[in-house]
């Protein structure tokens, strides 16, 4: 029974199994683009279009939350399906990562919806912070006593303290600073000085990951 591990990130899903080398990175949204407006691209379907200027998004998450349901189904059934995964959820264990602090009602929906719609074998919910300490405590000889984890995402930066392998919760922080933040950041800097950039922002976010550092 194949154990699938699903990384829900705001602007990527990391998905892969978890005997995989490394996971698939598929963009967690639907696009449209304005030379093939009756069609829509879901997830890495964008890499078809073949012009990438005004391409705009619909994104299920909207300030680090998933709100748009409708839209995150289609993105998990292109994932789940015979264009990615190919697998049966019925036989197949689900490990899925959700933001810190996560509100109690999108936890209820989501345990609702992958059991009674995808019909998944088993569930595990946590938080890509809690994962890596996970990955770094185990592997690490000897086991760290504390360790620091910084994790920035599309809209927000969590740091998460743990001692040996438990979160201490008091000493959680977010900042609200992101990938969006500084890819909008961008746009009005390139729109200021040079082109009018503003709705490029496909195009914009490929830049600041190809050649900003």
């Amino acid at each position: 029974m194949p154990n699938i591990v699903l990384d829900n990130g705001a602007y990527t899903l990391k998905v892969g199994r978890g005997e995989d080398d490394g996971p698939r990175i598929i963009p967690n949204c639907i696009s449209r683009c304005k030379s093939e407006r009756r069609r829509n691209f879901i997830g890495d379907q964008i890499e078809e279009c073949k012009d990438l200027s005004g391409v705009y998004y619909l994104m299920p998450f909207q300030k680090g939350y998933l709100v748009n349901w409708d839209t995150q189904r289609q993105v998990w059934d292109y994932v789940f399906g015979a264009e990615v995964l190919k697998i049966n959820p019925d036989d197949s264990h689900l490990v899925f990562t959700e933001p810190v602090f996560n509100f109690p009602s999108i936890q209820e929906a989501l345990g609702e919806i992958f059991f009674e719609e995808y019909a998944f074998s088993s569930l595990t919910c946590t938080t890509t912070p809690t994962l890596a300490n996970l990955h770094y405590y185990t592997s690490t000889n000897p086991s760290p006593l504390c360790t620091l984890v910084v994790d920035t995402g599309f809209s927000f930066t969590h740091v998460v303290p743990y001692y040996g392998d438990r979160v201490v919760p008091g000493g959680v922080v977010r900042i609200d600073v992101g990938g969006k933040l500084l890819t909008n950041h961008l746009k009005e800097v390139v729109s200021y000085r040079q082109l009018q950039v503003m709705d490029e922002t496909h195009v914009m976010n490929q830049v600041k990951e190809d050649v900003c550092y």
